[in-house]
């Protein structure tokens, strides 16, 4: 007869334990559920829409990199760019020079003097192809001919007033609709097919409330908003590349028919974009390709008498990269915070079990020496917590594939111009926020089991688990009772208070960016008109008209000024830096010694200073963009009133550098806005949009939810006290019930207990807030140096205040229920427990 085989009793307890103490247990389960469904929402999320973006390379058509010319190419021009091959610039300036010197001397009459202007033509000739050739490397070897087919995708960029009250609120880039290159995907309604229909952004549409039949005035021109679209290439609505932030409130892009694209005014921009015959296999092989198209496209640019205004290769296109490299990071960012907070949890459930250990000790004791192995036992006290993080991971899982991944994708489209996805199974997430927990709870609670379980049964049955023998105790100061009581129980649990420490210090961490976040961005937004030197920067084409006459304002608050864009080159970003030519008496830039300035001096804004550590007497080294040239100033002090990174020189000291003419000037500041120069005449104009509008995205796509998050840390803050602060009156409930039968009260017994728990809690509070912005600051300088721009992470007192007062308050819930536990310890359980 088959033996029926006996079930461990051991498996009984486990029920019976998760309902004996089922609200330490359903905290520690909601935590989880709330952790892991967000992160597995998150990874859902975020896998589902990379999936689209990716497949939407080739649905949508997307380019492999856009550059602009200053004119409109020919067929012929064109055809040679396509083939990837590289112009003879060195005889095109010989054949141009011969033309010129042949205009002005005639060979045959004068033969020496002809001979020697040639022979100093070919020298500068030799030394100007000899720079190029070395900046550009256009005898590279290694060249490779690279095959693109380039496609015209011309825009305006025209005033968006999306209200009709007629004055514009920010600016909209206008495309006519193609089937080549660079196509939208439609999110409602219909593509235009009239020439007084638009579609428009959907992200910036449900940022300023148009919908869908609405009207919309461009420059002026009214048109009937018929679509809400996505552009291919606009994933973020990024003006510019160097921008340091997207803007989705004020910059919109926009697609219309060929006859409502004529019908604007705004001066066109002939931009055209590429994309390789042979498709590259990754970012490497695209910034290869890159960089011998880009040769081949300077050598034909140049040869065809036209000059680059812009070239944009794909890969470091910040409109198309932007969102993907940010949904990578969130779930990176994801992963590592699951993984801390489960860490985290696992410590509390280690010190729970230990205590528990102790607790039972002779229970053990006896089961040890009845013949249980240590395996059945260690086997017994980890399967609580790895059956409470299995279920809450499985719970967090259906969750994050309902209720949080549209939680997360809410916040995407809330943020990013993305087109449609479709809900993807992902093994990566079911991996991280379920294998991953289970494991580390498994590990960090093993270790602790089995180094507890090394004692033998005659250890365990005289409660003798102390590996250190302490043969008198400890010697306090000479304090009232009381106040060594408290002290005692300090040190009884230094353990619970070390890890109750890191938690703090964690939430600290979030809670600096949760309350520093908003204060940085209000303290810009508020402080602006410190941070500029005049309201409007109107940059023109040329400071002189089509008949050769200078362009001149009748505006009084007008000042002509002087201005470039030129790069600070590093490892991490090429970054465009402002370099200025401003009048000696300037009523704008106000720099008492600015005509005492000399050779290469010169003065650099305080946030360019703080970005890369500048001080008075070092020396910037800046580049052309496009061209080999390389300056070098020395700084002579700083500006305090300039947000935005530059440099600042006297226009006499500007002229002479960049070889321009004296009375030359690029444009006009000016406090008020000027109206008497005509719009074709002028490039762009630079105001207090501008420098903000990094500030007024952030807040918009964040704002809400960093009040959110500094809920969510009150929660974990009183999550984490209160699992450490219940370990710490279970541990003294012997101790507690016998001060009961000595005649305390339960406030005098809260006063032992809980006072002791407040100083510290207090002490950690302060020290974790501290610490939680200095840690803050390192990361936001990190984050903000692999940026265009400069926005210092600042905090007030106030801030500091509410940090403290946020973990205050979720310890002062905690209370609450801690007093409510000491009430229910009996009297009688000293007396119960007494060995």
């Amino acid at each position: 007869m088959k033996k029926k085989k006996i079930k461990n009793p051991l498996i009984k307890r486990i029920p019976r334990e998760l309902l004996g103490d089922w609200k330490k247990y359903l905290v520690v389960a909601l935590f989880l559920i709330l952790t892991i469904g967000f992160v597995s929402g998150m990874y859902v999320a975020n896998e589902s829409m990379l999936i689209a973006a990716n497949e939407g390379v080739t649905k949508y058509k997307l380019e492999d990199g856009h550059f602009e010319l200053n004119k409109k190419a020919d067929e012929t021009l064109l055809a040679a760019i396509e083939t990837g091959t590289k112009a003879d610039v060195k005889q095109y300036y010989l054949d141009k020079a011969k033309k010129e010197l042949d205009e002005k001397l005639d060979e045959k009459d004068y033969p020496e003097a002809y001979d020697k202007a040639w022979d100093k033509i070919v020298e500068e000739i030799d030394d100007k192809y000899a720079d190029a050739e070395e900046k550009y490397e256009l005898n590279d070897p290694d060249f490779t001919e690279v095959p693109v087919q380039v496609y015209e995708n011309f825009f305006r960029n025209e005033e968006e007033d999306y209200n009709n009250d007629g004055e514009a609120e920010g600016n909209i880039r206008v495309y006519a609709k193609n089937d080549n290159v660079d196509l939208a995907c439609l999110l409602d309604g219909a593509f235009p097919e009239k020439a007084d229909e638009i579609a428009i952004d959907r992200m910036h549409a449900d940022n300023v409330g148009v919908k869908v039949g609405d009207e919309i005035s461009v420059s002026g021109q009214r048109f009937k908003v018929v679509g809400l679209i996505a552009y291919v290439n606009y994933a973020t609505l990024h003006e510019k590349s160097t921008d340091i932030m997207f803007d989705a409130i004020k910059f919109d892009v926009a697609m219309v028919t060929q006859e409502g694209f004529d019908s604007l005014h705004k001066t066109v921009h002939y931009s055209y974009t590429w994309n390789y015959v042979d498709t590259p296999a990754d970012e490497v092989e695209q910034k290869a390709k890159s960089d011998d198209f880009m040769k081949a496209l300077l050598t034909q640019v140049v040869c065809a008498d036209k000059e680059l205004e812009d070239y944009m290769p794909r890969y470091a296109n910040p409109a198309i990269n932007f969102a993907t490299d940010d949904m990578g990071s969130d779930k990176a960012m994801g992963g590592v915070l699951l993984d801390i907070l489960i860490v985290i949890i696992a410590f509390i459930f280690a010190v729970t079990i230990s205590n528990t250990i102790v607790k039972e000790a002779s229970t053990i004791g006896t089961l040890r020496a009845s013949g249980y192995t240590r395996g059945e036992l260690v086997r017994h006290y980890i399967s609580m917590p790895v059956i409470v993080t299995l279920l809450a991971a499985c719970i967090g899982n259906i969750l994050g594939y309902t209720v949080f991944k549209n939680v997360v994708v809410g916040m995407y489209y809330n943020s990013y111009s993305l087109p449609t996805y479709q809900t993807v199974w992902n093994s990566d997430a079911f991996f991280k926020t379920t294998i991953i927990p289970v494991v580390l709870m498994l590990v960090v609670n093993l270790i602790v089991i089995i180094k507890m379980m090394r004692h033998t049964p005659l250890q365990f049955l005289r409660h003798d688990l102390k590996k250190t023998k302490r043969k008198k105790a400890m010697r306090l100061p000479k304090w009232s009772f009381l106040s060594r009581f408290r002290l005692r129980i300090m040190f009884q649990n230094v353990t619970n208070y070390l890890i109750l420490f890191v938690g703090i210090w964690f939430i600290g961490i979030m809670l600096a960016m949760a309350v520093g976040m908003p204060e940085t961005l209000d303290y810009y937004k508020s402080n602006i008109s410190d941070m500029m030197f005049t309201n409007y920067q109107y940059v023109l084409k040329s400071y002189e008209n089509e008949d050769g006459d200078i362009i001149t304002t009748g505006n009084k608050d007008a000042e002509k000024f002087n201005m470039t864009s030129l790069q600070h080159k590093s490892d991490t970003l090429d970054e465009e830096i402002s370099v200025y030519g401003i009048e000696d008496d300037s009523r704008y830039v106000k720099i008492s010694d600015m005509s005492a300035l000399k050779g290469n001096e010169a003065y650099i804004s305080a946030s360019y200073a703080d970005k890369y550590s500048l001080s008075v007497g070092d020396t910037v080294v800046l580049d052309e963009k496009y061209e080999n040239k390389q300056y070098e100033f020395e700084v002579a002090g700083i500006y305090d009133h300039s947000q935005t990174l530059a440099v600042f020189l006297s226009n006499e000291q500007y002229c002479e550098i960049f070889d321009m003419d004296s009375d030359a000037f690029t444009g006009y500041l000016s406090d008020s806005e000027i109206t008497d120069i005509d719009e074709d005449e002028i490039a762009t104009v630079i105001t207090e949009h501008d420098i903000t509008k990094m500030c007024d995205q952030l807040d918009h796509s964040m704002g809400s939810y960093m009040t959110y998050f500094q809920y969510l840390c009150i929660l974990l803050s009183a999550v984490l006290i209160y699992l450490l602060t219940k370990l710490i009156i279970e541990k003294n409930e012997n101790a507690i019930s016998m001060t009961k039968i000595l005649g305390y009260e339960n406030r005098e017994i809260a006063s032992l207990y809980l006072l002791s728990t407040t100083i510290v809690l207090v002490v950690i509070d302060v020290a974790s807030v501290i610490l939680g912005v200095v840690i803050m600051k390192v990361v936001w300088r990190i984050m903000l140096f692999s940026y265009s721009g400069w926005y210092a992470f600042r905090i007030s007192t106030m801030g500091y205040v509410k940090m403290f007062l946020f973990i205050l308050i979720g310890y002062l819930l905690v209370m609450v229920l801690d007093f409510r536990r000491i009430k229910r310890i009996p009297m009688d359980q000293a007396l119960k427990n007494v060995e």
